[in-house]
């Protein structure tokens, strides 16, 4: 009876992974690309080894809690297809909206996205009875304090680790002597809270407190010793070589500056000639062709070197007026207004391109080796990031459909089971699709548009926001990880000042949040009332 719902439910769902993908998922490895620490490529092949294993072995989680607790699946009972249609339309109008988001470059949350949905297919049911508000009201809050928690660790973070080695007087070496500590750091967090909290599947939430912190701590003595004694004596043997060639190379260049040849400024001197007797030669030409004045004039004009400098200018309003807006009485006042919008859009985006050359311009530079030398730290941050991203956003996608399964398999609403490996699985694969089709449009945005994102900056950011995120997400909280991300990134800005941040991109940022509950909502329930009330 169910069975189209099932298999258009697997449809709409690894489309709503694709748009988790292309737009959230993105986040992860926005620092790292905009810092070119990772190239695209790079990132993608990340992504589909962290984001995939995210959702496999802690995507359970979360997607329980977006499952069960958002609705009163009880009112459903009776018509238990009722809420497979209405997950069905709430992954249709979650991944409709991610795909505009997308597409006009907005990095909205996946989690606004899929429980606006929920919300509104059950409004439209059974009415504010089908909804459970406090959770509602629980899960509202933690997209306040997220992005606010999320900024508090990064600002924290990076004002320690500016003040006490960006900032002193020996960077670099402080930085080595540093590394091993914020290389065990970085391990012990995020290790904790991964098997603490951890898969179901592999029953890692079973071990006690003190395995988790042993564990942890043991992996972070580990990794911190392999940089010590592998990573460190590499990397500053490395950076301190490229230096030197490239001290060597610019040595050569001023000396070839300050080098003249008189050979070459003789020969430069009878090519100068060369081309003044050719162009008399032209000139009286010219003149004995026309034989007027008025020509000679000309010709001469054509040489003055003011003449020459208002043609320039010509030839520039020339490549100006490409771009300007005129009415043609040959088009019709909608492709008249559609021109318009377009040199709007140009104009829009120009302006937004040299702003962010004035920011990066201005930005606080820390020095290039120690920044270098935390390209690692960054690779190995987005690996926890996209990790978390995993284990969270996938619940966005696939929470629809495992109700949508269990209702076809059991034919009943309150089931208890385990989400199938395979739904997971799909919901991984779907998210690593959407970064590799369209995750470049938000990791531009996020990745330079924002503010400047160094090596190191990008380490703190990824480092607070995935910390945030996986805490979240062992507390069953579906959290946003755009929401973390851009609270991070800000808090880190905000420590070298205000005028780092691009503000007017932020409060775009803000819009868009605002904006996707409600809408999302709305077509959910419409989806829903056109569907199951239409005769």
């Amino acid at each position: 009876m169910y069975l189209w719902i099932f298999v258009v439910g697997i449809i709409f769902s690894f489309y709503n992974s694709w748009g988790i993908g292309a737009n959230d998922c993105a986040n992860s490895f926005a620092t790292s690309v905009g810092a070119k620490v990772l190239t695209l490529n790079q990132a993608v092949l990340i992504a589909a080894i962290f984001e995939f294993s995210g959702a496999v072995f802690m995507g359970s989680h979360v997607t329980d809690t977006v499952r069960k607790k958002i609705v009163n699946q009880n009112i459903f009972e009776d018509e238990p297809g009722a809420l497979m249609y209405g997950m069905l339309c709430a992954n249709l109008s979650a991944a409709i909206w991610l795909t505009v988001a997308t597409y006009f470059k907005y990095p909205v949350s996946t989690t606004h996205s899929i429980i606006g949905s929920i919300i509104g297919f059950s409004l439209a049911y059974a009415g504010a009875d089908a909804v459970k508000w406090e959770m509602v009201g629980f899960i509202v809050l933690s997209w306040v304090l997220s992005p606010l928690l999320a900024g508090i660790f990064s600002s924290v973070f990076f004002f320690l680790i500016n003040r006490f080695i960006f900032n002193s007087s020996r960077p670099f070496e402080n930085t080595m002597k540093l590394f091993p500590g914020l290389t065990f750091f970085t391990f012990f967090i995020n290790v904790l809270f991964i098997i603490y909290k951890g898969s179901p599947q592999l029953e890692l939430d079973e071990l006690p407190l003190w395995v988790a912190l042993l564990s942890s701590i043991l992996i972070g003595i580990f990794t911190a010793v392999m940089a010590q004694f592998l990573y460190l004596p590499y990397v500053k043997k490395k950076i301190l070589k490229n230096e030197e060639e490239r001290n060597n190379t610019n040595d050569k260049e001023n000396d070839k500056e300050n080098v003249i040849d008189i050979d070459d400024e003789s020969d430069n001197s009878d090519n100068i000639n060369m081309r003044t007797d050719s162009y008399k030669v032209a000139i009286d030409n010219t003149t004995d062709e026309s034989n007027t004045d008025d020509n000679c004039n000309n010709s001469n004009e054509e040489t003055n070197p003011k003449t020459l400098e208002e043609n320039n200018n010509d030839n520039n309003n020339e490549e100006y007026n490409k771009n300007e807006v005129r009415f043609d009485d040959s088009l019709s006042i909608e492709e008249n207004i559609k021109k318009g919008k377009e040199f709007v859009t140009y104009l829009e985006g120009k302006k937004l391109e040299d702003e962010i050359e004035v920011l990066h311009e201005n930005a606080h530079n820390i020095e290039p080796k120690s920044d270098k030398l935390c390209s690692w730290l960054q690779i190995i941050t987005a690996c926890f990031s996209s990790f978390a991203h995993g284990s969270n956003d996938v619940a966005n996608s696939v929470a629809p459909l495992a109700t949508i399964y269990y209702i076809y398999k059991y034919n009943e609403v309150t089931k208890k089971a385990d989400v199938p490996i395979w739904i997971l699985v799909l919901g991984g694969i779907g998210i690593v699709v959407g970064l590799a089709t369209w995750g470049y449009k938000i990791i531009n945005r996020m990745g330079r548009e924002i503010t400047k994102i160094s090596a190191s900056r990008g380490f703190i950011i990824e480092l607070a926001a995935a910390l945030t995120v996986i805490i979240a997400s062992r507390a069953e909280m579906p959290v946003s990880t755009t929401h973390c991300q851009v609270g991070s990134v800000v808090g880190c800005g905000l420590v070298a000042g205000r005028k780092n941040i691009q503000w007017k991109l932020i409060k775009g940022i803000l819009f868009s949040w605002l904006i996707t509950l409600p809408f999302a909502g709305l077509l959910s329930a419409g989806l829903f009332s056109y569907g199951y009330y239409s005769p």
